[in-house]
């Protein structure tokens, strides 16, 4: 370890130097007896001064060894280096913390309680549930849409291999419909819907309709003995000209809608021959019909659970 000699230390050993050059410490050199006096009196100075000054240079030699000991391999002392404000760097960790030899667990590598994307077989949020089973003979594609919103991009969904159960969920005060997506995953306006509406306190109104379309049949139940739809399939007896087929070949029965093509009214017509009126909405005023023909049998219902199937069309 090297010590720093200070200004004051170097100013101490030149004066103890020019002291000892000047011969002040050998007495005896006075050979009158006043001229011994005198010089024995000088030397008496000369020897307190040089005590002086050799306790002073003893203290600040102390006091470097002292400030050394504190910093050793260096002549200075170095500043602590500490983290500047608002810096998440600490030299020694809070407790509770993950020490840098010990990473973090990552949450993304766990998985999730509900499997989210495209394998997804939970979707939305409410009180308000749907619980539907794919009785059809393929993967189904199940988007929530919610009445003001889009009619192409559902606000939920889920997909549902053959005999699969998923859900989706709605809150008081929400409405709109379920649909399936068509065989290339897009949802069309020409769709099956299952429609619901519950109001503040819970209380819905559900119905199925295929006054657009029919690419599904549906069936709903309460489980306290109301129900709506059919769970027939019908599309593959339908007339050429009542049916269309997407790019998987599967077919959607045309809707009635407002019955202004031949088209819309030979569907129409088709579906009310198999159907009826009464499970499902074919023509948009069949809810002015008689109770026994009336598709609003699920109206007013206080259940909150409802479940369904969605089967070939």
């Amino acid at each position: 370890m090297s010590t720093s000699i200070t200004p004051d230390t170097q100013s101490l050993i030149q004066e103890l130097m020019a002291a000892m050059q000047s011969g002040s410490l050998s007495s005896g050199t006075g050979s009158a007896t006043g001229a011994g006096q005198s010089s024995g009196t000088q030397n008496s100075q000369e020897e307190a001064k040089l005590a002086e000054v050799f306790q002073e240079l003893m203290a600040l030699l102390k006091q470097g060894n002292q400030e050394g000991s504190t910093n050793p391999g260096s002549d200075t002392t170095s500043p602590a280096i500490s983290p500047a404000a608002g810096s998440s760097a600490s030299a020694t960790p809070a407790a509770g913390s993950t020490s840098p030899t010990t990473p973090a667990s990552n949450d993304a590598s766990s998985p999730a309680a509900t499997t989210s994307g495209t394998s997804s077989t939970s979707a939305g949020d409410g009180p308000n549930t749907t619980t539907i089973t794919n009785t059809s003979n393929h993967d189904e594609k199940i988007g929530q849409f919610l009445n003001g919103d889009s009619t192409t991009q559902p606000t939920a969904e889920i997909d549902l291999k053959p005999g699969q159960t998923g859900t989706l969920k709605y809150e008081n005060g929400q409405g709109g419909y379920d649909a399936e997506a068509d065989s290339s995953g897009n949802f069309q306006s020409t769709a099956s819907r299952l429609e619901f509406y519950a109001d503040a306190k819970g209380v819905n109104n559900d119905d199925v309709s295929y006054i657009d379309g029919r690419n599904a049949s549906i069936k709903v139940s309460d489980g306290n003995g109301k129900t709506a739809g059919d769970s027939q399939s019908i599309a593959n007896n339908a007339p050429s000209d009542a049916i269309t087929k997407d790019a998987g070949g599967r077919a959607t029965v045309t809707g009635w809608y407002d019955g202004s093509t031949q088209d819309m009214k030979d569907g129409g017509a088709y579906m009310e021959s198999k159907l009826g009126t009464g499970n499902a909405y074919i023509h948009p005023d069949d809810d002015r019909n008689t109770t026994s023909s009336n598709p609003m049998t699920m109206a007013q219902d206080t259940s909150q659970h409802y479940t369904a199937d969605f089967g070939d069309a």
